[in-house]
């Protein structure tokens, strides 16, 4: 029987880092913080590649991971949502132009003030 090697297992502290990561990951994905979520993936990206997590720890991850791929389905259902209401918009202003008098290649800009 071979002992592990110590670059390939990660210790308590490790291990324990790679689920907060995890568990930022998802809690950012579930505000729509997504540079918060590559960063804690890119973070435990390089954690993992440093030690071997046990199984137990691998299935939670791995549904934690699931959770976050949901979020993004949710987020970019919303967006492709956004994306066909902003379509509609733009069809609609171009209709109301040509009918007052301007050409649709005219260029109108709409300022908004915060």
């Amino acid at each position: 029987m071979s002992a592990a090697s110590p670059s390939k297992t990660g210790s308590l502290p490790d291990l324990r880092a790679i689920e907060q990561l995890t568990l930022q990951a998802l809690t950012a994905a579930r505000a729509g913080d997504w540079d918060q979520v590559d960063a804690c993936y890119s973070e435990r990206a390089i954690s993992l590649a440093s030690c071997a997590p046990d199984p137990a720890l691998v299935r939670q991850l791995l549904s934690m991971d699931e959770e976050v791929r949901q979020a993004i389905l949710v987020a970019q259902a919303g967006l492709s949502g956004l994306l066909a209401e902003t379509a509609q918009v733009k069809r609609r202003l171009r209709r109301l132009r040509e009918n007052s008098g301007q050409l649709a290649s005219d260029s109108v800009t709409i300022h908004r003030e915060a």
